[in-house]
């Protein structure tokens, strides 16, 4: 690790707030400082074709995603083993952490000795960021009006970052780093300096040098008053303070988050914020408040000689001294809320207009920026306890393809271990009940916090449970939905999983869906997502699609044993970061713009335009729907606006809307993405009826949309439609449809279960990597590794042997039960067979293929 007498310090501030020209101008002119941007690293990584890291982040950098924390840790660590790190007494790191679970992870790794927080208003940040390029070379940052190139030969081979291209992105950069801000600062109480970036570059060095100079110090008396500020008795520079711009009186010592202004004094701000107040300098929306120390800061009338306040070293929370920014610990959950974060809208055609008589598919997309922060949820376990639940849980053998294997657990075994998964990834801000149900329904365990003395509770009671008689889905689910309905409690988002392998011998008039749609017309107040999980072959999975469509909720598809992990810490990581269960954007043709008669059924025609209900939105997700339109000649030519979107949502039991008017006829990556996706969903639609009436137009119609698709590709050069046709459409898709018998035993199954995620724009098993923002990714693993980290219940000495009447396709081997095993991705497993991996201990990439068995170690 870094050399710990080395001073760690993190330029923290908004995407344009010029870290980067700060850091590399501080390197440049103080003694003995390194400026470390992983951002600089990350690219250098990635043109280079030997290096590992740069194949490893790659695809989240060509996504626009944030690459994951523990990717970046692991950068951070070996760059910090580097000579020029390892000689250099302070490391100005910029462009890290950018989210709490970084932010964490980073204060275990590394003594932070303090944070610069650069200010800069967004505006001044998106004109920077219109304006910067990037020298390659050298990683200089230019503006093309200030700070133009010094000579002929850099200013040739000056470049725009991909991400710099497109505002829309930019502004939604900015809003991450906004709503994560408050969070990200309190892990770091009593670190924290305030610098103003909208100086000159030289003004600004002066003040990072006078920062960097002065020792941190805290109070040693755990009341002090509020309005005051510590005072550094080493320091013998006065810098005059800046008064509170609401009181004028006392000093402006506190922090407006999410916009980062230094204006005011915490007794003022409090009070701004507690009335529901815009920031005093942009009218931007408050969400919290934190106090900073500025560097130099003296009170006006205060004497040489005047008796200081003990001062004793700066230490961590534990040792009971009072921070100073203590006041942030109390606010970061509220400047984190879910609640706040803010879809960002955007509009393109998906093709070029052609005319007026012509539809145009116009792709509306809604980015929901990530957060630090997971949502709290109540969860209710449905599951089924009928007879055929007690089989033996079995999956292919990985040796030999001929062979099944069986690990002396039976179906409810899995499904317990499962569930043991979604209650140890918990916490005691979440909820759980059980109901277990067979012909009738009974309650387990009442919704209860997943404090550690509920989650043995509820491990318990689930570990009663037996095999027993038949399914009645219905009364398991009204018995689920009872038990959140009757307790239920804001903020927390209702969710119900159903655990089946059969079908429903006892049903309601009318089919379960039906029957779902009459209990939350019934109960109108009450909002709850439903989804379904199938295990095994024989299922009714039209019905376990239409009662998770019906429930707004998703349909898994578990043939055996093999992924059942995967799909529950999926599921789990999609609820902690849902922001709202159910939304919908309202669509108004401007100008003489109309929709044209024939439509998807998935649009609503009202009076004024259309309805399309969207589902679920999650925080780091995006979502897109495309809707065609004729657009008369005079608004495509003068750029006339032709559609207003309005997207309409529910969080926290407060409504939101988010508009946007769209005039631009520009194709966009965004947009051809977008309809990629919407034609495979439509198409895939399609496909089922087809072949589930036995209809051989059903592979054609996939055969013609991967042939679209592979021109769009070409097109597009785009990574999203990259996994969605070589992910999906080309392998285990065609798989699926390739004879009768091999869709009616799984490709019916698999092809409603990968059609629901690709409406959702969700993650639920391992194939669907596009989907999914930061936080999901690190709940992800989290949730595996605990997954993986859970003892299995010790299977029993019953083991499933070759029954006489089977052929030898069909004979079932013994094996050890082994977590991994049931945590697996794809046909099985992470890998498939052209994928290129690094085996351990060796500099050379190899095909999955090349490995000899299973058990041949990969790099990490």
């Amino acid at each position: 690790m870094s050399n710990p007498a080395q001073k760690i310090v993190l330029l923290i501030g908004p995407p344009g707030s010029g870290k980067g020209t700060l850091g590399h101008a501080a390197a440049a002119k103080l003694p003995n400082v390194l400026h470390i941007s992983l951002g600089d690293f990350v690219r250098d990584e990635m043109q280079d074709p030997n290096s590992r890291f740069g194949k490893s982040v790659s695809p989240f950098v060509h996504r626009g995603e944030l690459i994951p924390g523990n990717i970046m840790l692991d950068i951070l660590s070996r760059r910090l083993q580097q000579p020029d790190a390892l000689a250099s007494s302070t490391i100005l790191l910029d462009g890290f952490p950018r989210t709490l679970h970084q932010a964490k992870a980073l204060n275990k790794m590394l003594t932070v000795d303090r944070v610069v927080l650069l200010q800069a208003q967004e505006e001044l940040c998106v004109d920077r960021i219109n304006h910067r390029r990037i020298d390659p070379v050298s990683h200089l940052s230019y503006h093309t009006l200030l700070i133009p190139a010094s000579t002929a030969q850099v200013a040739a081979r000056l470049v725009r970052r991909e991400t710099d291209l497109d505002e829309n992105k930019i502004r939604g950069r900015l809003q991450f780093f906004q709503q994560n801000l408050a969070s990200i600062l309190a892990v770091f109480p009593g670190k924290l300096f305030a610098l103003n970036s909208a100086v000159s570059i030289q003004e600004e060095l002066s003040a990072l040098q006078q920062i960097l100079s002065e020792p941190i110090v805290v109070e040693a008396r755990k009341d002090p008053d509020p309005s005051s500020m510590p005072v550094n008795p080493n320091s013998n520079n006065k810098v005059a303070k800046s008064l509170c711009v609401v009181c004028m009186d006392e000093e402006a010592d506190e922090v407006v988050l999410p916009c980062g202004h230094l204006c005011g004094c915490e007794p003022c701000l409090k009070m701004l914020l507690n009335s529901g107040a815009k920031c005093p300098i942009c009218r931007a929306h408050m969400n919290s408040v934190v106090k900073v120390f500025q560097s130099g800061v003296v009170e006006e009338d205060m004497q040489v000689e005047q008796k200081q306040p003990e001062v004793v070293p700066a230490q961590d929370e534990d040792d009971g001294n009072w921070s100073l920014v203590q006041q942030s610990l109390s606010v970061a959950s509220e400047g984190a809320s879910s609640s706040s974060a803010r879809p960002a809208l955007s509009m393109a055609p998906a093709v070029k207009w052609v005319n007026d008589q012509v539809p145009l598919p116009i792709a509306v997309s809604i980015a929901i920026p990530d957060m630090a922060q997971r949502s709290q949820v109540d969860i209710c376990c449905v599951i089924d306890v009928s007879g055929s639940m007690g089989e033996d849980a079995k999956f292919q053998d990985p040796n030999d393809a001929s062979k099944f294997v069986s690990e002396g657990m039976n179906q409810l075994d899995i499904v317990k271990h499962s569930v043991k998964t979604v209650i140890h990834t918990l916490t005691d801000q979440d909820r759980l009940s059980l109901v277990a149900f067979h012909d009738e329904a009974r309650s387990v365990f009442t919704l209860s916090e997943m404090n550690e003395g509920g989650k043995r509770q509820a491990i318990d009671a689930l570990e009663t449970l037996e095999p027993q008689n038949s399914t009645n889905i219905w009364a398991g689910l009204e018995a689920g939905l009872e038990s959140l309905r009757t307790a239920r409690a804001s903020p927390r988002r209702c969710f119900i999983l159903i655990l089946t392998d059969g079908q429903p011998t006892i049903s309601p008039p009318g089919g379960e869906n039906m029957a779902l749609r009459s209990y939350f017309e019934a109960h109108a107040g009450f909002t709850c997502s439903v989804s379904t999980f199938g295990f095994g072959y024989e299922l009714k999975s039209k019905m376990l699609l239409d009662v998770a469509r019906e429930g707004k909720g998703t349909f898994a598809f578990i043939p055996d044993a093999k992924i059942v992990g995967t799909c529950f810490v999926n599921f789990v990581a999609n609820a902690c970061t849902n922001l709202a269960l159910d939304a919908k954007v309202h669509l108004e043709p401007q100008n003489g713009a109309i929709f044209p008669p024939v439509l998807h059924s998935s649009f609503q025609r009202v009076p004024w335009g259309l309805v399309f209900d969207l589902g679920p939105l999650h925080l780091g997700s995006h979502r897109d729907l495309i809707v065609p339109m004729k657009i008369p000649v005079g608004v495509h030519d003068h750029h006339h606006p032709f559609l207003k979107v309005t997207v309409e949502w529910n969080s926290e039991n407060n409504n939101h809307k988010e508009s946007l008017i769209g005039s631009d006829f520009v194709v966009t990556a965004d947009a051809l993405a977008a309809f990629a996706r919407m034609s495979s969903v439509h198409s895939l639609e399609q496909v089922i009826d087809k072949c589930d009436a036995i209809d051989p137009a059903g592979p054609k119609i996939l055969k013609t949309l991967i042939g679209q698709l592979i021109g769009l590709e070409a097109t597009a050069k785009d990574a999203r439609i990259t996994a969605l046709l070589k992910g999906d459409l080309q392998e285990r898709i065609s798989k699926a449809v390739s004879t009768v018998e091999r869709y009616r035993r799984w490709g019916a199954h698999y092809l409603r279960a990968i059609l629901r995620s690709h409406e959702y724009q969700m993650r639920t098993n391992f194939s669907l990597q596009v989907y999914g923002g930061v936080l999901f990714s690190e709940l992800v693993h989290s949730g595996g590794e605990i997954f993986k980290g859970l003892p299995l219940k010790k299977y029993s000495d019953r083991y499933a042997n070759s029954n006489n009447n089977n052929s030898h396709n069909n004979a079932i081997a013994a094996a050890v039960a082994v977590a991994d095993n049931y945590y697996a991705g794809n046909n099985g497993g992470c890998f498939s067979g052209e994928c290129v991996v690094q085996c351990k201990e060796q500099d050379e990439m190899v095909r999955e293929k090349q490995l000899s068995q299973v058990g041949d170690y990969l790099f990490g």
